[in-house]
């Protein structure tokens, strides 16, 4: 199956696939764009001719971020009709798909709730200590600073602080770091 026939194809079966639309761009692959966020890309088997591969898509990469998620494809016979390739959609691919990418969207946005409150604390700690230095990436967030002759560090993971380290501090600046600290993670 050459681009063209693909691309008709999938806008066919979008008909009979309820809540599915055709998202066709040349030079692009051929997607079927559905309820939640579901992505389906359709590319033709290059050795098996007349079949094509139907393929759940998780949003944005999270497939890389976010391990355990599992592959979601078929292969169907294109030649049977759009309404045939509709049907095995629906009943092969779809039920766990759908599971899995509610899954995954939950899981990203629990971890975008934990990564702004981990914002939120760094923030805080950047604030009582001018000079803190910030280092991030995408799993923690480590606070370094220098007072006087106090210094320490805070390592954030998700919405809590994980390890707290201070040194040569006053109980004063101990005290309002704690506090600090306390009111941003609770």
């Amino acid at each position: 199956m050459n681009e063209w026939e693909i691309e008709e194809l999938v806008i066919e079966v979008a008909e009979h696939l309820d809540g599915f639309s055709p998202l066709v761009r040349p030079g692009h692959p051929a997607y079927l764009t559905g309820p939640a966020g579901a992505r389906l890309v359709v590319h033709p088997i290059w050795n098996q001719r007349g079949r094509i591969r139907v393929l759940g898509v998780y949003p944005g990469g999270s497939r890389g971020t976010l391990p355990g998620l599992r592959r979601h494809e078929i292969t169907v016979m294109a030649a049977r009709g759009a309404k045939f390739v509709a049907k095995r959609i629906e009943r092969r691919l779809l039920p766990d798909y759908r599971r899995d990418l509610l899954a995954c969207r939950e899981r990203m946005a629990k971890r975008a709730a934990e990564n702004g409150t981990r914002a939120e604390i760094a923030e805080t700690l950047v604030e009582l200590l001018p000079e803190a230095s910030l280092t991030e990436n995408e799993r923690e967030t480590v606070v370094r600073w220098r007072l006087d002759g106090a210094s320490g560090s805070f390592t954030v993971y998700g919405d809590t602080t994980s390890a707290i380290e201070i040194r040569a501090a006053d109980r004063e600046l101990t005290e309002r770091i704690a506090y600090a600290v306390q009111h941003r993670s609770t």
